[in-house]
């Protein structure tokens, strides 16, 4: 299971002292934990360094942030077509990723976990006097994206991409409004549910793309490359019985057969953003973890799993408000 480190903000009592505490982050560390027949590897780097761990781990972590602009550019233009104003669009949650090869040289890429908010405005006039503004939120939420690539060349099939999901809608208006607009609540969604599938199929097919690449492929066709960057060759696993199995070097020496006969599972976390407190002392918290990408890979000739964590220790600087720091 993910962990996720999470700082909450203080809460401030009227009339009592209080600073405004700004984190300073003293270290921070990349660790890969490495499972394999049930010997562990770790190593380490330093974030400042921009090593492959950092660097696959950031570029995952971008899935949300890219599905997200994806997401957003035909939503908008959706709502605009029905007289509304497109007012923000949120990806939330984290995402699962699992691939799956068939005998027949094709990969099944599927992404769930995530959901996806909506929020539009739109203003009329009742009776040509009243004038109303109301705002509706859209959420789909279990939200499934799935697409198939080619296993020999990792080229993404057009047409076998889906997106699914639960759709919901609410609308507010002016509280003194309910009365005249009883019907107002769904007018969105009625117009959105039937198109916003074709819509979004393109745009989330390249942010699947980009994700399989991460993993799989480079321009330069380097199979396996974003596993590889994990797990280098050098990489060596002492086993619970004696002797060692050399993880990187059978990964660079076997790549054309785990590419098309391996599962990947792919569990993203977060990275740590330690926020700011308030209160009347110094926060007691030094230091945060975070799993920020768990992967596993599974195939008939053997399984491995590689965890990827971010470590940091903090100070804390003191902004005064109602205190003397």
């Amino acid at each position: 299971m993910m962990r996720t480190v999470i700082f909450l903000a203080g809460l401030s009592v009227a009339g009592g002292a209080q600073a405004d505490w700004v984190p300073r982050v003293l270290s921070d560390q990349y660790l890969a934990t490495v499972s394999y027949g049930g010997g562990v590897l770790s190593y380490g780097e330093d974030a400042k360094a921009m090593g492959p761990l950092r660097q696959v781990a950031t570029q995952l972590q971008g899935l949300s942030a890219d599905l997200q602009q994806a997401l957003n550019g035909p939503v908008a233009q959706l709502v605009a077509q029905n007289g509304a104003s497109f007012q923000s669009g949120t990806v939330s949650g984290n995402a699962q990723l699992t691939i799956s090869p068939d005998a027949s040289g094709v990969a099944h890429i599927v992404v769930s976990g995530l959901g996806y908010q909506v929020r539009s405005q739109y203003s009329g006039k009742k009776w040509g006097v009243i004038h109303y503004t109301c705002t509706n939120t859209l959420t789909l939420s279990n939200l499934v994206v799935s697409a198939q690539y080619g296993t020999a060349g990792g080229n993404m099939q057009d047409d076998k991409t889906g997106v699914t999901a639960t759709t919901s809608s609410s609308t507010d208006c002016d509280s003194n409004l309910s009365w005249i607009l009883p019907g107002v609540g769904d007018v969105l969604i009625g117009k959105a549910q039937d198109k916003i599938n074709s819509l979004l199929l393109s745009n989330v097919q390249a942010q699947l793309a980009k994700v399989k690449d991460t993993l799989l492929y480079r321009p330069d066709q380097n199979m396996l490359n974003g596993l590889s960057r994990l797990v280098p060759p050098g990489k060596v696993v002492t086993l619970p019985g004696g002797g060692a199995f050399p993880l990187g070097q059978y990964l660079q020496n076997n790549l054309a057969y785990l590419l098309g006969n391996s599962q990947l599972s792919i569990q993203l976390g977060n990275l740590i953003a330690p926020g700011r407190y308030m209160g009347d002392g110094r926060p007691s918290v030094t230091s945060a973890s975070a799993d920020v990408v768990a992967i596993t890979l599974s195939s008939p000739a053997m399984s491995f799993s590689v965890k990827v964590s971010e470590n940091i220790g903090l100070t804390w600087g003191c902004v005064p408000i109602h205190m003397t720091c």
